[in-house]
């Protein structure tokens, strides 16, 4: 028993001191190890909505094509919200599609109102990318992601009444940029 008790002190002295004295940059590198799991995600936080583009746009009634579209996002309102823990993301925009829509051969200038838009679902990260799944289990398909700004894509469909009578259906790919 005495020859534990004399091990037992040296080793825990022995331990701490290499740990505390000379071993600072090991001891460091250990508890930036920790500290990073520690961390929120660079992801988490409030984003806004800074560029809508519309591309690959068609406009058609009743089931037949009658024209063609491109367009950009202007009087843009919106963000999406990131938290941890659980990881959850949702968003809300409302914003006005500025389209150059080429119809039976004419090109008209339209500007389209979109009813605010609202969507939720969870997030994860790997390899510093994130990916985004809504709630009805869809991924959004990430075109590109940093600390500071994401692209994704979505798809645009409104209804654009041209007269009381006639209405076309507006349906394009979208890009959304937000930043941070």
């Amino acid at each position: 028993m005495a020859i534990q008790s004399c091990k037992k002190p040296p080793l825990p002295v022995v331990q701490e001191d290499t740990t505390g004295g000379s071993g600072s940059g090991s001891g460091s590198g250990g508890g930036g190890e920790e500290e990073e799991e520690e961390l929120p995600s660079e992801y988490v936080g409030t984003w806004s909505y800074t560029n809508i583009d519309l591309t690959n746009g068609t406009l058609s009634t009743q089931g037949q094509e009658v024209g063609t579209f491109t367009g950009k996002g202007s009087s843009i309102t919106g963000e999406v919200v990131i938290k941890e823990n659980p990881n959850t993301y949702s968003t809300d925009l409302t914003f006005t599609a500025d389209v150059a829509a080429s119809i039976f051969g004419q090109v008209q200038n339209q500007e389209i109102p979109v009813d605010k838009q609202t969507s939720s679902g969870t997030w994860t990260e790997s390899n510093g990318e994130i990916t985004l799944t809504d709630n009805s289990g869809q991924n959004i398909g990430i075109l590109s992601s940093t600390s500071s700004k994401i692209v994704f894509t979505g798809n645009f469909t409104e209804d654009v009444a041209i007269t009381q009578q006639f209405v076309l259906e507006a349906n394009s790919d979208v890009e959304f940029t937000i930043t941070k």
